[in-house]
């Protein structure tokens, strides 16, 4: 494993997160699977609003970005109105907005190791609904946020009609029942079935010629 120091990103570190971001955005197979953020989303995080971790290699170059986000209750783009909880829990939520990292720097583990010490760090900031979005065949950040601890809770069409699932890491374990239902990853309607009928995505198999399949467990009563 490639090894990395970590730090709480500065004012003067935007401009090369952005600049990591926009050629994260251009080697994508597709530009349905990360929406970029310019310098004006980023400044309000790095002053409060939030939390943005940054990896460095051995050299010091930048190699990977963490963003996590504290929207305010009232706020109309807050992914606990999705979910319709509540406003006090509304208050208590953070996006895990985005991690990003550097070509040569993916398929070591360092998406994971960024997440789990933001979530790590801001254990004390009472913000404790983690909820994050996925493109629907995004399979790496779907294994990242499982492996985290996130389930898929809702469904809806964000940043300009995208589709997206919105996972939730709460802050007591969840219990499921036995019984899967898989769906395809393109079968926006099961999803949004599926959710609505109280289940929720436990994980996904991969099927025949590619395809993502995501297994969904219905929430025990009382969950």
């Amino acid at each position: 494993m490639m090894p990395f120091t970590f730090r709480t990103a500065r004012p003067e570190d935007i401009p090369a997160l952005v600049a990591l971001e926009e050629d994260v955005e251009k080697s994508l197979p597709s530009r349905d699977m990360f929406a970029t953020d310019g310098p004006e989303f980023y400044e309000p995080i790095v002053a409060g609003a939030g939390h943005i971790l940054l990896a460095f290699d051995a050299s010091g170059g930048l190699a990977g970005v963490n963003v996590l986000r504290y929207p305010a209750p009232d706020d109309s783009e807050n992914l606990g109105l999705d979910l319709g909880l509540s406003l006090e829990e509304l208050g208590r939520v953070r996006h895990m907005e985005s991690v990003f990292l550097r070509g040569d720097c993916r398929g070591c583990g360092l998406a994971f190791q960024l997440m789990q010490e933001s979530i790590r760090l801001c254990e004390k900031d009472g913000r404790n609904i983690s909820l994050a979005t996925v493109w629907p065949r995004n399979a790496a950040s779907l294994q990242l946020f499982f492996r985290l601890g996130f389930h898929i809770r809702a469904f809806a069409y964000k940043y300009g009609g995208r589709p997206r699932f919105i996972l939730m890491r709460s802050p007591a374990p969840l219990r499921f029942g036995d019984s899967a239902t898989l769906a395809e990853a393109d079968d926006h309607a099961a999803h949004q079935r599926l959710l609505a009928s109280g289940m929720a995505g436990t994980g996904f198999q991969r099927g025949e010629g590619g395809r993502i399949l995501i297994e969904y467990r219905p929430l025990r009563k009382g969950e």
